[in-house]
């Protein structure tokens, strides 16, 4: 009796530890950043596998995954055949993404999603050549534990120093229109991964005050390179954070002041 009593604790104690599955959902499972960040991330990680290059291998990979409740991916899956290799890149590419999981109410829960990675020979050709690596010649280098750091040996910084960057946003800034208009003034603080290749991923505005000046502060820091940070010798994913700010006069330096720690 005190057998059946045991056994019967652990499988009740097994199926209520089992994460549930919310199919339905009042907002779904994102990744930060959104779609665009998607197609931005593709583009300047993607590695297209050396042997699909050479035999001219085009797949669309669609790649189903959990995204748990506290954000985490776990339980992937394809539910078609497709190349090994770019199965493979698929799955690397995936480890870039944060996800912000699917609420039912206010309450986050589990839930399934997908993403698709169009693999087009062609595509990726024009891709290298605009970011001009097509393996990147300090790619040993890299950490790909895919640890995402908030200190380090050294912090990433704009490839052309810090006062650069401010002076390229205050000349490349975009002021909405609308917001013009409306006499709208303020700072966008974004969050964001530095790459160890240096490009970004995961932009998320911590703090907005319009959302068109939002839009244009993500667009513009987009267009930055930098150079990553370091940690025992390694090239690392590191978390920063940078303020946009938003100035009718633009009289304005403060952008040159960065949150990195």
């Amino acid at each position: 009796m005190k057998y059946i009593l045991v056994v019967f604790t652990f499988i009740t104690s097994f199926l209520f530890s089992q994460e549930k599955i919310e199919t339905i959902v009042d907002k779904p499972a994102l990744p930060m950043g959104s779609q665009l960040d998607v197609d931005y991330v593709y583009q300047s990680q993607v590695i297209y596998p050396a042997i699909a290059l050479k035999k001219n291998i085009n797949q669309d990979i669609a790649i189903y995954f959990t995204v748990s409740a506290n954000g985490t991916i776990k339980d992937i899956e394809f539910k078609q055949d497709y190349n090994e290799e770019l199965k493979a890149e698929a799955k690397r590419l995936l480890r870039f993404f944060m996800f912000i999981p699917a609420t039912i109410g206010n309450v986050n829960v589990s839930s399934k999603s997908f993403l698709m990675f169009k693999f087009n020979v062609d595509s990726y050709k024009k891709i290298t050549k605009t970011r001009g690596f097509a393996i990147h010649k300090e790619l040993s280098l890299f950490d790909t534990s895919f640890v995402v750091y908030s200190r380090a040996d050294s912090s990433p910084e704009y490839y052309k120093g810090e006062e650069a960057l401010g002076e390229f946003i205050l000349s490349n800034l975009e002021y909405p229109d609308l917001a013009i208009r409306q006499n709208l003034q303020g700072t966008v603080i974004l969050s964001f991964i530095v790459e160890p290749n240096g490009t970004l991923s995961n932009i998320v505005a911590e703090k907005e005050f319009n959302h068109l000046c939002t839009k244009e502060a993500i667009r513009i820091m987009r267009e930055t390179k930098w150079k990553p940070g370091k940690k025992d010798g390694k090239l690392i994913r590191y978390k920063t954070k940078y303020p946009i700010v938003f100035n009718l006069n633009n009289t304005n330096k403060d952008n040159a002041t960065s949150e990195q720690r």
